[in-house]
């Protein structure tokens, strides 16, 4: 999809530069933004996608508990830092 916007928007600005009248030359410019600014959004989304990671791999609300539990007691068994 985000590709095929890309090719509206250049075939929009292609229409935009040998266009006769002032309203083609408008209603070009307008759906050659729209476009553009849509294909870009698309390929945003699609970075953003590439390098997020799935939900199954998030942590839960129990795992964090538990991990946070663990932290905590770990700090209360080790030994104190000698002070110098």
């Amino acid at each position: 999809m985000r590709w095929l916007l890309l090719v509206v928007s250049i075939a929009s600005f292609s229409v935009c530069y040998v266009a006769k009248s002032s309203t083609a030359f408008g209603i070009a410019v307008v759906v050659g933004l729209v476009a553009l600014v849509g294909s870009f959004l698309g390929f945003a989304q699609e970075r953003i996608a590439a390098t997020a990671r799935p939900d199954a791999a998030m942590l839960s609300d129990k795992d964090i508990a538990a991990l946070q539990s663990a932290v905590r007691n770990a700090k209360k068994n080790s030994p104190a830092a000698p002070k110098a």
